[in-house]
């Protein structure tokens, strides 16, 4: 009789766990698709991240001065330099952005995506169970007839 005891409130926690995680993932997974709904509606929102990326690597300086160091000649560098900070060429990071932030949405919908799908295993795990016992049942009934 105690064994059983255990048993149960083993099962009972075990699905209130896998109910958590699937919550959980739910929750994320909502939160993962509101985020690139938002970023599709508003695309400006990337610029921060894009900023964030230039003030840490200093990416579109290093290729701003290296185009700019190839394409015009010595005595026009001063000119240059200024006409480059009046008009920003092509920023780099803000594409480079955009490429880090899919794959960071991806990364992250696809875990939500695993814990949804562990914590379904986790809250239907007695009907596994039930049903695999059920299939071994059969398949006894059959061998032995």
């Amino acid at each position: 009789m105690d064994n059983t005891n255990t048993t149960d409130i083993l099962s009972i926690i075990v699905r209130t766990l896998g109910l958590v995680v699937l919550l959980v993932g739910l929750y994320i997974g909502i939160k993962v698709i509101l985020e690139a709904w938002h970023l599709y509606e508003e695309p400006q929102r990337i610029e921060r991240f894009a900023d964030a990326i230039e003030h840490g690597s200093n990416l579109d300086a290093v290729l701003t001065t290296i185009t700019a160091s190839k394409a015009i000649p010595k005595q026009l560098k001063s000119d240059a330099n200024t006409t480059i900070k009046a008009n920003p060429p092509l920023k780099v990071t803000y594409f480079l952005a955009w490429g880090i932030v899919v794959v960071l949405l991806m990364v992250i919908g696809s875990l939500a995506s695993a814990a949804i799908r562990t914590g379904d295993q986790l809250a239907l795990y007695d009907l596994q169970v039930k049903r695999f016992a059920n299939q071994l049942l059969k398949e006894a009934k059959t061998t032995k007839e």
